[in-house]
């Protein structure tokens, strides 16, 4: 048997499982691959910002038959391990938290085998029981009481050594999976050891509880498989108020969203008048996540020579030129255009905007078609463009991003008309954010979209770069899969500079 204590931040975590490659991502710092087209030898390039990281063995995926079912049940969800995490799951968005329902901070592993076991004989939790293996299941939770025992001593042995008060103190335990019966066997044991050393007459010397006004300390446990567990003790505050109370339904009221009349704009909401900088929408948070990605911020402040290091620089990134929202009915990616860039917006929809969005400083409604001559006259007025963003609904993403660049082509033919020879739709450095909207949400019909889009994107790159007039364009580009994405959306967010 070996314990060993963990000194890099661990986590126990319950993940809806449509989230947990972008919640693990996250917690590990891991970015999605950013790729580069050189304009002028015309190939494309893997590129990566983020540090070497083996996601397998910081991110262990334990199998239960929990993680398929329904939505608002604590079935389907995934129960992960997460180790040396940068930061707690506390501090991922709003959008990201509300997918969480448990998470625990661990500090210590055990093993009472050797790890080169075969991988079958370890990883049994997601088995169902029938008759031809109900021996072997035996046999197995036997094996399962072995280490809850030898856990639970342990998990003992480092209370009684911080000071456990058993008359004063009040124990919650968290034990998962729930699917060996292991949160009561643990307190069962728990107990066990608590008789033996106090010699108590009592079957339940312990107080146990669930309600986080009443518990002091929170016991979590992770079974991994028969031989290996992971553990941690925490103080009532920093389990539920600096943890717990910051995810799932709670984490879902931070998710603010205020939605207007779709055909006169005005606030649905009855309450008093709300700010500007409430959401209208839910798609706001797919636009505010992609300008919190510091990898992409850096990059931008790099090719300006601009210093990140002060809270109000984000401004000043992309205030060379004009925002244009296309699609941008009822305003949410506009919002984030004004409030968070702070750059003048050009939102382009023939549908109504919301009120609070249209009275926002810099903000210019276009109520026209794409390719309309409206369109393209107010498009050219605002010209040129640091930053163009797109979440229109279109089945075909590789038809949406098509339609764009007809639009700005025209754009750039009445530039030349009006006297502007070079006619410069775009300014360098240019950001590019555009929602990829599949038809389907299985996954392999999403792999296959993915790849077909990924083929077409750097020739469309390509000739966006000309929009700027001539010379040699490098794109730096990445597809993401954005906490506020649905299951069959992807975001592609691309970077353009004059070399």
């Amino acid at each position: 048997m070996s314990i060993s204590s963990i000194n890099e931040p661990c986590y126990g975590i319950l993940c809806h499982r449509q989230y947990v490659d972008r919640v693990s991502n996250a917690l590990l710092a891991i970015d999605d691959e950013w790729r580069t087209i050189d304009g002028k030898k015309e190939e494309v390039t893997p590129t990566s910002t983020s540090p070497s990281v083996d996601q397998s063995s910081k991110c262990l995926l334990v199998p239960t038959s929990m993680e398929k079912g329904p939505r608002k049940s604590r079935t389907g969800f995934s129960l992960l391990v997460m180790q040396n995490c940068i930061m707690s799951p506390a501090q991922l968005p709003p959008t990201a938290r509300r997918q969480l329902s448990w998470a625990g901070r661990l500090s210590h592993k055990i093993e009472i085998k050797s790890p080169c076991v075969a991988e079958e004989e370890n990883n049994i939790l997601g088995k169902k029981r029938t008759r031809t293996n109900e021996k072997e299941e035996d046999e197995q939770n036997d094996s399962y009481l072995s280490i809850i025992n030898t856990v639970t001593s342990e998990i003992w042995k480092e209370l009684t050594s911080n000071g456990f008060d058993i008359d004063k103190e009040v124990l919650r335990i968290d034990a998962h999976p729930k699917t060996i019966n292991s949160n009561s066997e643990v307190c069962l044991a728990m107990q066990r050891c608590a008789k033996a050393e106090l010699s108590c007459t009592s079957d339940s010397p312990i107080k146990l509880a669930l309600s986080s006004s009443v518990v002091t300390t929170v016991v979590s446990v992770v079974f991994t498989s028969q031989q290996v567990a992971f553990w941690g003790i925490a103080p009532n505050r920093t389990h539920f108020a600096e943890l717990n109370q910051r995810l799932n339904d709670h984490a879902t009221k931070e998710v603010a969203v205020e939605a207007t009349d779709c055909k006169s704009g005005l606030d649905n909401s009855s309450a008093c008048q709300l700010s500007s900088d409430t959401p209208v929408s839910r798609a706001y948070y797919k636009l505010a996540q992609v300008f919190e990605d510091e990898n992409l911020l850096d990059k931008i402040a790099s090719l300006r020579g601009i210093d990140t290091s002060g809270k109000d620089s984000k401004h000043l990134l992309l205030n060379h030129g004009s925002g244009l929202d296309v699609g941008a009915s009822p305003g949410g990616w506009t919002q984030v255009l004004c409030n968070q860039l702070c750059i003048p917006a050009v939102a382009l929809d023939p549908a109504v905007l919301a009120k609070r969005v249209d009275s926002l400083a810099g903000v210019t409604h276009i109520r026209a078609e794409l390719n309309s001559k409206e369109a393209i006259a107010g498009i050219s007025q605002h010209a040129p463009y640091s930053t163009i963003v797109c979440d229109a609904c279109l089945s075909n993403p590789k038809t949406l991003i098509e339609k764009i660049f007809e639009a700005l082509e025209s754009v750039k033919q009445v530039l030349k008309e009006s006297g502007n020879e070079k006619g410069r739709v775009v300014t360098f450095p240019l950001c590019t954010v555009f929602t990829l909207k599949f038809p389907h949400k299985t996954t392999g019909s999403i792999a296959r979209f993915i790849d077909t889009t990924s083929e077409a994107l750097p020739d469309y790159f390509r000739r966006f770069a000309t929009l700027g007039g001539q010379g040699n364009v490098e794109v730096t580009y990445k597809i993401c899969h954005l906490f506020a994405n649905s299951i069959s959306e992807r975001t592609v967010i691309a970077v353009f500079n004059k070399k």
